[in-house]
């Protein structure tokens, strides 16, 4: 039963040690502006290699604001899948599209990296106290035979690299900027649902706030 126990222990402590993180790891802000907003509407706009990804992750950041109270416009709905926002657009002709649709702020997100490790990790031998009485020899046993060993094992991790920034579009000015890691989530779409919740609500701490 105790060697049961232990093994259960140990297998505890991997599972934590190698378990999903996220993470911001820089954040930026104008020193000028006060407040974010009020805002009436936001674009956002994911920058991604893979289109369908994009179109995901900025479904799931619309559905976030809008659980926050803003109102939401998707790139996706109002430009075609392959649109290249340099090449399609002058500055002054995108900046009025999104006045037109009624935009005042937009999201941009990108995927800057990611980064693969793998590590080794050596084998444990744990040995527990005993409290039993150990005078004799059969208590000397007891004391020094426990010994669990849990062999060394190799693990990837995973890690991909974000950035969010706030634009306002009437002063065309970067208000905030952010930039996160997500290290081994279950699942690319699970990670960015809960690195889109993260994202907002610290936009929101820093005074983002919706007409």
């Amino acid at each position: 039963m105790k060697f049961k126990f232990i093994s259960f222990l140990l297998l505890a402590l991997t599972m934590v040690r190698c378990g999903p993180t996220q993470q911001i790891i820089g954040s930026w802000a104008d020193p000028e502006a006060s407040t974010m907003g009020p805002y009436k509407q936001v674009f956002v706009i994911v920058l991604a290699p893979n289109q369908e990804n994009s179109a995901f992750f900025e479904t799931r950041t619309a559905e976030t604001l809008k659980s926050r109270g803003f109102k939401v416009v998707e790139s996706r709905d109002m430009y075609p899948p392959n649109f290249a926002l340099t090449k399609d657009y002058t500055k002054e002709q995108f900046s009025q599209s999104l006045k037109d649709i009624g935009c005042d702020a937009v999201l941009m997100l990108a995927l800057i990296d990611t980064k693969t490790t793998e590590s080794y990790h050596p084998g444990l031998v744990y040995e527990p106290y005993s409290y039993a009485y150990y005078g004799s020899y059969y208590g000397y046993y007891d004391y020094y035979y426990p010994q669990v060993y849990s062999p060394g094992y190799y693990s990837v991790d995973k890690t991909y690299y974000l950035e969010a920034n706030l634009f306002d579009v009437a002063t065309d000015k970067l208000l905030w900027s952010v930039q996160s890691e997500a290290k081994n989530p279950s699942s690319l779409e699970d990670g960015f649902k809960k690195y889109s919740a993260m994202l907002i609500d610290h936009l929101k701490s820093k005074g983002l706030n919706q007409k």
